[in-house]
């Protein structure tokens, strides 16, 4: 309970008033145990998730919304409010992941750069980079990575995936093993954003 020790003094409470999520049509939530489960099921497959909530949150569904607050008890403890907006925020992130999912580029350009993509038999996606003709790299793709475009990825790989955290983290990995340069246009590059090449001035 150290995350709680600051208090207010005497009978006063933290004012906070109830954070709203609107849950999408698509998307049933389910509370078991002490996670909240919420998945999207199609004909083709069932995409899940399960996320804690904490036992100073309280909640309630109305109709397509539900509604976070903080319990009585912790009302006393000034973390509670922000720890709250925190929780509402990545809830917020995590259900939108699950019933959109978070699309995401890799670009790469330059002379002989190519991507070739595998997958194993574990499941996950292997992408066997090429940088220039003689620099070769393999990368293993998490599990809850999809690529959408594996027949015919060259130089684009589109990515999807329910968490942008994760998202992000493999982006940024793969990123780095060809860093964009400064004076031409190569390296590799995320979401289709491509900066303009400094002119190199003698």
């Amino acid at each position: 309970m150290a995350k709680y020790r600051k208090n207010l003094k005497n009978d006063q409470q933290v004012k906070v008033k109830p954070q709203v999520v609107e849950i999408p049509q698509n998307l049933t939530i389910e509370y078991i145990t002490k996670f909240l489960k919420f998945y999207v099921e199609n004909q083709l497959t069932k995409i899940n998730n399960y996320f804690e909530k904490p036992i100073f949150i309280d909640y309630k569904i109305i109709e397509n919304k539900i509604y976070f607050t903080i319990k009585q008890d912790f009302l006393k403890f000034i973390a509670s409010k922000m720890m709250l907006y925190t929780f509402t925020s990545k809830f917020k992130n995590a259900i939108f992941g699950i019933s959109s999912l978070y699309k995401g580029t890799i670009n790469l350009q330059g002379l002989g750069f190519s991507v070739n993509i595998t997958k194993l038999l574990t499941g996950k996606y292997n992408l066997f980079f090429r940088f220039g003709f003689k620099d070769k790299y393999n990368y293993v793709m998490p599990d809850d990575i999809n690529i959408d475009n594996v027949e015919t990825a060259k130089t684009k790989v589109l990515l999807s995936c329910t968490s942008i955290e994760t998202l992000k983290k493999v982006q940024i990995q793969i990123r780095n093993l060809r860093k964009p340069k400064a004076f031409k246009l190569q390296g590799i590059y995320l979401n289709d954003i491509f900066p303009k090449v400094k002119k190199f001035v003698k």
